[in-house]
């Protein structure tokens, strides 16, 4: 899938970012928004286009993959995921 974003400027693309990394559950919100302020603008397009694809991804089903590590993670958003596993093992 595509990126619909690519018509809108860095800032904007950023600030969408950080509006779609606040989440339901306060678990996610400590991981994703933080990550998303400190490393959305040096990822590359691929991992943009990864990040919000995994945005869409429901509650519950990230909290199983990034926090609880019940389930695997797509393998089509390996490299945003790693990078994000990544991150919230140094918080």
């Amino acid at each position: 899938m595509k990126c619909h974003y690519i018509i809108l400027s860095v800032s904007e693309l950023l600030n969408k970012a950080k509006f779609k990394a606040r989440r339901g559950l306060n678990e996610l919100d400590k991981i994703l928004v933080p990550f998303v302020e400190k490393n959305f603008l040096s990822l590359n397009e691929t991992k943009v286009e990864q990040l919000f694809e995994l945005f869409e991804i429901d509650d519950v089903s990230l909290a199983d993959i990034i926090i609880y590590k019940k389930k695997d993670y797509p393998e089509d958003l390996k490299e945003i995921f790693e990078d994000i596993m990544h991150f919230f093992s140094e918080i």
